[in-house]
């Protein structure tokens, strides 16, 4: 029985306003029990991820907490982003820069596409160390989830591309190795990519011969966006664009049904 199963019980007894003090909170992906139960008011992480039983499999890098009170946010991101790409399309083809209109045209069409999630990025959410990390363990709201992965064996490569690449995850390999394997356009930034690890975190990784970073190795399912130059989109766009694509990338969800 989950363990909240008495608390489900009383609800039902005490009638509606008893139940207004709870919140409902739904877990799945790779877990023993998914599905939505009600907690009390004030609940933690905890709660939730140890009455759902996370599976071994689960790849807890990856794990996601998505709260309804963040998509407004994430929308009104996405519309900004998707609107800087149209006037990046529309200042290429007046300026006769063919190969940056064609690449943002396509990068819209598919960054369209993208669900708004309302995924909290760089969220602890191992169950076992929530309970002995309070600082991690925060009050969960009503219509949050929980989703656990299983892990991946890709990382994904968008932006400023021939074509967006699943390529495999190579231990130890550098970052901008992958590049090799998925060309980038001629409408790429020369100097730097990002790089979104499957926890949500965002790196600005300098790659030219006179800023070259370390290496960065990347985790199962992270992304690299490769940006547009940043002096082409100068005008279109402003001078976080490149980095609010990464941040929106952050809050997409590996193996879940429905996403790309």
């Amino acid at each position: 029985m989950r363990g909240v199963a008495l608390f489900s019980l009383l609800v039902a007894m005490a009638g509606p306003s008893f139940a207004q003090s709870g919140v409902t909170v739904t877990v799945d992906g790779a877990v023993a029990r998914p599905g939505s139960d009600v907690y009390p008011a004030g609940a933690r992480l905890s709660a939730p991820a140890l009455a759902a039983g996370v599976s071994p499999d689960a790849y807890l890098l990856g794990a996601a907490w998505l709260q309804p009170a963040l998509q407004r946010d994430q929308l009104r991101l996405r519309a900004g982003l998707e609107y800087e790409l149209g006037a990046i399309r529309r200042q290429a083809m007046a300026k006769g820069q063919e190969d940056l209109s064609i690449g943002a045209a396509a990068f819209q069409r598919w960054f369209a596409r993208l669900p708004v999630t309302g995924r909290r990025t760089l969220s602890a959410l191992d169950p076992f160390r929530l309970e002995v990390t309070p600082a991690d363990n925060w009050p969960v709201h009503d219509g949050d989830r929980l989703f656990y992965p299983t892990r991946p064996q890709d990382i994904r490569v968008v932006g400023a591309v021939n074509e967006p690449c699943r390529l495999p995850q190579v231990g130890f390999r550098d970052a901008r190795d992958y590049l090799k394997d998925c060309p980038v356009s001629k409408a790429a930034d020369p100097n730097m990519i990002f790089v979104v690890q499957p926890d949500g975190a965002v790196f600005q990784q300098n790659i030219a011969l006179w800023n070259r970073d370390a290496p960065r190795v990347l985790a199962p399912g992270a992304w690299i966006y490769v940006p547009f130059d940043n002096k082409a989109i100068a005008g279109a766009a402003d001078d976080d664009f490149n980095h609010d694509i990464a941040a929106f990338l952050a809050t997409q969800l590996l193996n879940d049904e429905g996403t790309h």
